[in-house]
């Protein structure tokens, strides 16, 4: 069993918000929960490939994501990760229900929220996301097993 089987997630927060940042990574780790913290748009995919988290928590207040290009792409697209992507931000729940669709992301989470909140909230998509991963492996192991069957007769 790997360290990161023995953790319960992990989590890639990308801010600028520094204490933020630090409060948030605290609390997670006491949960069990590994954090990496970025604070740059412009080296994400290198760190995404190297932390291969199974949440991307994003603010949307950096920079790169203030242009309408960055919108108009989708996140999926432009970081090209298997991560759930949750946006991170201090505006309103409706408008960030509005932003998740029109970027394609997976969910979000309001930083006015309780800590305990988040914390619940990252460890259910934590959990949720581990499902998803188990249940795509065991499809694709399903299809491996019958077009061997069938290539056997």
């Amino acid at each position: 069993m790997s360290a990161r089987d023995e953790t319960r997630g992990r989590v890639l927060i990308v801010d600028d918000q520094h204490d933020l940042l630090e409060g948030m990574k605290a609390l997670l780790e006491i949960s069990g929960i590994d954090v990496v913290l970025h604070d740059s748009m412009i080296t994400l995919p290198l760190i995404l490939r190297e932390a291969d988290p199974d949440i991307v928590l994003l603010d949307l207040s950096l920079p790169a994501l203030c242009s309408s290009a960055a919108l108009r792409q989708g996140l999926r697209r432009l970081l090209r990760t298997d991560a759930l992507l949750v946006l991170f931000s201090g505006r309103s729940p409706n408008e960030l229900a509005l932003l998740t669709e029109e970027l394609g992301a997976d969910g979000f989470i309001a930083k006015g929220q309780e800590p305990m909140e988040i914390i619940t909230r990252i460890q259910t998509l934590i959990d949720h996301r581990r499902l998803l991963r188990v249940t795509y492996q065991d499809e694709a192991s399903n299809v491996a097993t019958h077009t061997a069957s069938t290539s056997a007769r």
